[in-house]
C-alpha cells in the first residue's frame, strides 16, 4: 500500500474516532471526507440517476402544500456517535453536539447511513447531522418552520448554537417554528442529532434487524430517512388538514389545525380543473362542512380527486393558503350475497392485493426516487391488483399521494415493537405506540387510497386490541379495522371482537374462516415463487416466510397460483370471503416476490396475473357468482362406498366398478353422521391392522384424481390415515388426522389437523418428506372434536401440479407437487403404511366414500357435500 493512501486512511480513521467521541475539531481543522455513494449488492433503475444536489426534490407534504419552500436534501456534514437505548421518554442523543465543527463525513439526506445511496453504508445507531443554510431575503418578515418527514428514532434538532425541538419516532412527520433562533443574513447552522434503539427501548420498529437480515426480517435504519425542508408562513398560519368524506350525505368534513392567537375564519374551494365546485367558510377552530354537489366517488378503477385550497383569513386579509386535494369515497360492511361482506362506495368489489413492505437495495426504506414510488403501485395495477397491504412500515407521504392518484386500496399496519407473542409488552412500550399510532393516523388519515388500518400482526406486541380499535375509529371514522392480522387462525393469535375483519393467514393455501358481523380476508397467503433470474438475487440463502426455499420455475409456481385463485373464488361464495393479500409484491433482501428486489425483472408473467386478478374482481361485482353452488352429485365417480352394511365382510362399490372393499383385521360396522335427517353406515377402525381394502388399486396417480369421505376421531390428539394406497415407499397418498403436543404460547391443548399427504419422491416415505395439504395450525382452536363428522375431500390435479385438501366443501390448503409415485394398490381404508407411525391407523369412523379419476373442481367439491349433506 502506498504510504500517502495509508497516511489518508489513518488520518480519516483518527477523525472518526473524534467524531464518535463528540470532541470533533473546529471546522478550520478538521477535514470533511467527500461524499462518494456505495455500490449497492443490487442497484436499481433510478440507482444511478439520484441526484447529489437534491434528491427527491419533489414536495414531500401533497396534502397540506405551500408555493414557497426550500428542499433541504443533499449533502450534508455527518459523524457516528457512542451508541446509546435512551428510555421511551426521552429523545437523543446525550453527548454534546459539535457546534461550529465540520464532521468528518459526507452523508447524501435523506437516504439512511445503513443505505448506499448514503454514502456511509454503516450501521449507525447514533449520529450528528450538520448543514448550513441562508434564509432567502424574501422570507425576512415570515416565520421560518423547519420540517422532517421523518427520522428515526430519537432526534434533537438544534439552529445557530440553540435546542429548537425533539422528537420521537420512527414514521411521522415533526415540524419547529425556527423563526427566532435564525440569522436573516448570513449562513445558518441546522445540527441534527439521533439515536436509534432499534427496537431495544420497546418502540415501534417493524421489521427492522440490527445485523445481517435474516428471514424476514431487514436491515434496521436509523437518522434522517425522508426529506427536509423549510417553509415560510406568517405568525397565524394551517398547521394541518384532516379530511373525512361522507359519500352518502355528500360532503366534506375539514378540520383545520392552526397555530397563532384565536380568531379569524377558515375559508375552503373545492375545484374540479380550474372550475370551483364547491366553497364554505368557518370560524377558526371549528369544523367546516363543505357540501360536494353530486359527489364524483373515487376508487381503484376511477381514482378521481378533488383539488382544495384552504385559507386563513384575519381581519379581510388571507394571512395562510395552502393546497390540498380529497378524494369522495366510503368503505363500510354491509350484508351482500348472505355475507358481511366490505363494501366501497356502497358496492362489493373483491379486494385482492399484494404484501408490500417498501424496501429498496440502495436507498432502504427511502426510495431512490418519486418515480420509484409510483413504479411499485403501477405494477401492482398492471397485475391487477386493486389493493396493497403496506407491511410493518409507513410509507413516505408521496407514495400515498401516488396511491391516491393512480388508484389502489391500501390497508395499512401500524409497525410493530416486537416480532414475539405474548406476553404483551410493557406499560412504557404500550403508550409509545398508542401515542405513535395516533401521530400516523393524523397524518394520514385523509388519503382517500387508505381503507382499513392494522395495529398488530400475528400477535406481535399486541396489547388490548378493543381499546386500540376504538382509538383508531375515533381518529380515522372512515376506515375499517383490521385489529390483529392473522389472528383468526395463526401464531396463537387472539382474535378480537372488536375487529371489522375476520383475518387469518396460511401458507400456501389460502383459507378463509366464514364471515360473521365481521368481513372474512385472507391478510397472507401465497409465498411460492419462482427464483429471481441471476443478476438480480440478493446473495446467501433467499427465503419464503422466513424458511429455505426451492428453486421454484414460473410454470409450477404460475399453476400453483392457478390453483390458489381458483380457492380464492370458492371462498368468495362459501365463507363471504371479501379480499386476499399475495405475499408478496418485491422481493426484499432475502425474502422472495413477483418483482426482483432491484425493480428490475418480473417472476411470473405479470399478464398472467391480471387475468387472474380481472376475473376475480369481475366475479364479485356479480350476485349470481358471489353465492354458494346448489347441491349437485359430480357425475363419473370412479368408486364408491357407503358402509352402510352393518353386517357380513364385504362394502359394495355402488359406482358400478365393481371395486368391492374386504373388512380385515378385526375392522367392524358403526354409525355414521346423520345426513339429510337419517343415519348413515359407516367403518369402525378401533386398533392396528384393522382396515377394509380392495382387491387391486382404484387410484391411478399418475392421472388426477378425487377422494371424498366423511370421518370422525374416536379421541383428541390421535394421528393416522384413513384413505390411502401403497406405494414403493409408504403410501403413495395418505388422508387423515394429525396431531401435535400441547401449544404453550398461550397454554392450548394438544393441536390436530386433518391432512392429505403425499411422499415428496419415489424413495422417500411421506413420513420422512411428505408434501402435506393441511387445515393446520398452532393451536386448537380448529381441531377436529372426538365424535364429530366432516367430509373431506382431497384433490390431486395433474394440470395444476397441486394437491388440495377442502374441508366441508371448503377450501383449506394447497400444494405444489412434481409427482406423486405410482400407486401399487390396493385401495386401503382406515390404515396406511407408516405415514404417521409404525402402527398407521385411523382411530375412529369413516363413512360416505367416494373416489374419481379427474380433478373435481372447487365447485364441484361444494356441491357434493351439499349434495350429501342434504341427501338431494
Amino acid at each position: 500500500m502506498r504510504r500517502g493512501v495509508r497516511d489518508g486512511r489513518r488520518r480519516l480513521s483518527a477523525a472518526l474516532t473524534v467524531a464518535a467521541l463528540g470532541l470533533l475539531a473546529p471546522a478550520s481543522v478538521a477535514a470533511t471526507a467527500p461524499y462518494v455513494p456505495k455500490r449497492p449488492v443490487l442497484s436499481t433503475p433510478w440507482t444511478a440517476s439520484v441526484s447529489t444536489t437534491v434528491p427527491l426534490p419533489d414536495y414531500p407534504r401533497p396534502q397540506l402544500e405551500r408555493q414557497r419552500w426550500m428542499n433541504l436534501n443533499g449533502l450534508w456534514q455527518y459523524g457516528a456517535a457512542p451508541s446509546q437505548s435512551p428510555p421511551l421518554g426521552r429523545a437523543a442523543p446525550t453527548q454534546p453536539p459539535p457546534f461550529g465543527r465540520a464532521l468528518p463525513q459526507t452523508i447524501l439526506v435523506p437516504f439512511a447511513p445503513e443505505s448506499p445511496l448514503s454514502g456511509i453504508e454503516r450501521e449507525d445507531l447514533s449520529g450528528w447531522y450538520r448543514r448550513l443554510f441562508s434564509v432567502p431575503a424574501g422570507w425576512r418578515s415570515d416565520h421560518v418552520i423547519l420540517n422532517f418527514g421523518a427520522v428515526a428514532w430519537a432526534a434533537r434538532v438544534y439552529v445557530n448554537g440553540r435546542l429548537a425541538g425533539t422528537h420521537r419516532g420512527d414514521y411521522d412527520s415533526f415540524s419547529f417554528d425556527i423563526t427566532r433562533l435564525l440569522r436573516h443574513s448570513g449562513e445558518n447552522e441546522l445540527l441534527v442529532g439521533y439515536s436509534d434503539p432499534a427496537g431495544a427501548a420497546g418502540e415501534p420498529v417493524g421489521k427492522q434487524v440490527l445485523g445481517a437480515p435474516h428471514g424476514f426480517l431487514h436491515t434496521a435504519v436509523s437518522g434522517i430517512w425522508q426529506t427536509v425542508w423549510l417553509e415560510p408562513v406568517a405568525s397565524e398560519h394551517i398547521t394541518r388538514l384532516a379530511l373525512t368524506p361522507e359519500l352518502s350525505r355528500a360532503r366534506l368534513q375539514i378540520d383545520a389545525g392552526l397555530a397563532g392567537p384565536p380568531g379569524g375564519t377558515v375559508a375552503a374551494t373545492a375545484f374540479v380543473g380550474g372550475r370551483a365546485v364547491a366553497s364554505a367558510s368557518a370560524p377558526a377552530g371549528r369544523e367546516l362542512e363543505l357540501r360536494i354537489a353530486h359527489p364524483h366517488a373515487w376508487s381503484p378503477w376511477d381514482p378521481f380527486l378533488y383539488r382544495l385550497q384552504v385559507e386563513l383569513i384575519r381581519g379581510g386579509r388571507v394571512v395562510d393558503v395552502v393546497g390540498s386535494y380529497f378524494g369522495m369515497r366510503s368503505v363500510a360492511l354491509r350484508r351482500v350475497g348472505g355475507a358481511t361482506r366490505i363494501v366501497l362506495n356502497g358496492k362489493f368489489v373483491f379486494e385482492t392485493g399484494a404484501l408490500d413492505q417498501g424496501y429498496w437495495p440502495d436507498g432502504l426504506y427511502t426510495p431512490p426516487a418519486d418515480a420509484a414510488m409510483r413504479f411499485d403501485i403501477l405494477a401492482a395495477r398492471r397485475m391487477g391488483y386493486d389493493m396493497l397491504r403496506e407491511h410493518e412500515k409507513v410509507q413516505p407521504d408521496r407514495w400515498y399521494y401516488w396511491a391516491d392518484r393512480l388508484g389502489i386500496l391500501v390497508w395499512q399496519d401500524m409497525p410493530s415493537t416486537s416480532l414475539s407473542h405474548p406476553p404483551a409488552p410493557g406499560a412504557g412500550s404500550r403508550a409509545e405506540f398508542e401515542r405513535e399510532l395516533a401521530r400516523i393516523l393524523a397524518q394520514r388519515a385523509s388519503h382517500p387510497s387508505i381503507v382499513v388500518w392494522v395495529p398488530f400482526n400475528e400477535g406481535w406486541g399486541a396489547f388490548d386490541p378493543g381499546s386500540v380499535a376504538a382509538e383508531i375509529r375515533r381518529l380515522a371514522p372512515s376506515e375499517l379495522v383490521d385489529a390483529d392480522s392473522g389472528s383468526a387462525n395463526c401464531c396463537q393469535a387472539a382474535e378480537s371482537s372488536a375487529s371489522d375483519v375476520r383475518d387469518t393467514h396460511l401458507y400456501s393455501g389460502p383459507f378463509a374462516v366464514r364471515a360473521d358481523r365481521r368481513a372474512s380476508v385472507i391478510g397472507e397467503y401465497g409465498a411460492v415463487l419462482p427464483y429471481p433470474p441471476r443478476g438480480h438475487r440478493w446473495p446467501g440463502v433467499l427465503t419464503s416466510i422466513g424458511s429455505p426455499v426451492l428453486a421454484w420455475p414460473e410454470r409450477p409456481a404460475i399453476e400453483l397460483l392457478r390453483a390458489q385463485y381458483a380457492d380464492l373464488e370458492q371462498e368468495m361464495r362459501t365463507q363471504g370471503l371479501s379480499g386476499a393479500v399475495f405475499t408478496e409484491l418485491s422481493a426484499y433482501e432475502q425474502e422472495l416476490g413477483i418483482l426482483t428486489y432491484d425493480r428490475r425483472e418480473y417472476t411470473m408473467d405479470p399478464a398472467v396475473i391480471r387475468g387472474l386478478n380481472d376475473a376475480l374482481i369481475a366475479g364479485s361485482r356479480r350476485q349470481a357468482d358471489i353465492v354458494p353452488q346448489p347441491a349437485r352429485l359430480p357425475s363419473g365417480p370412479s368408486g364408491a362406498w357407503s358402509f352402510s352394511e352393518g353386517t357380513g365382510t364385504v362394502a359394495a362399490d355402488s359406482s358400478g366398478h365393481r371395486n368391492s372393499l374386504t373388512l380385515q383385521g378385526g375392522a367392524a360396522w358403526g354409525t355414521g353422521p346423520s345426513l339429510a335427517g337419517h343415519p348413515t353406515g359407516a367403518l369402525a377402525i378401533t386398533g392396528p391392522g384393522q382396515s377394509a381394502v380392495t382387491s387391486s388399486a382404484v387410484i391411478d396417480t399418475a392421472r388426477s384424481f378425487t377422494i371424498s369421505v366423511w370421518l370422525s376421531p374416536a379421541a383428541g390428539g390421535e394421528s393416522g390415515t384413513a384413505v390411502s394406497e401403497p406405494g414403493p415407499d409408504g403410501s403413495s397418498f395418505s388422508l387423515g388426522i394429525q396431531s401435535v403436543g400441547p401449544s404453550t404460547s398461550p397454554p392450548r391443548g394438544p393441536a390436530s389437523w386433518w391432512t392429505f399427504v403425499v411422499p415428496g419422491s419415489s424413495t422417500c416415505a411421506a413420513v420422512q418428506c411428505g408434501v402435506r395439504a393441511n387445515l393446520r395450525y398452532g393451536d386448537d382452536r380448529f381441531s377436529p372434536r372426538p365424535g364429530d363428522w366432516h367430509q373431506l375431500t382431497a384433490v390431486y390435479d395433474t394440470d395444476t401440479q397441486t394437491i388440495s385438501l377442502y374441508v366441508d366443501g371448503v377450501p383449506e390448503d394447497a400444494e405444489h407437487v412434481f409427482g406423486i409415485p405410482r400407486a401399487t394398490g390396493p385401495l386401503t381404508v382406515g390404515a396406511g403404511s407408516g405415514d404417521y407411525a409404525p402402527s398407521d391407523f385411523f382411530p375412529g369412523a369413516i363413512a360416505g366414500l367416494r373416489t374419481y379419476a379427474r380433478a373435481l373442481s372447487p365447485a364441484e367439491v361444494f356441491s357434493l357435500y351439499r349434495y350429501e349433506l342434504s341427501g338431494s
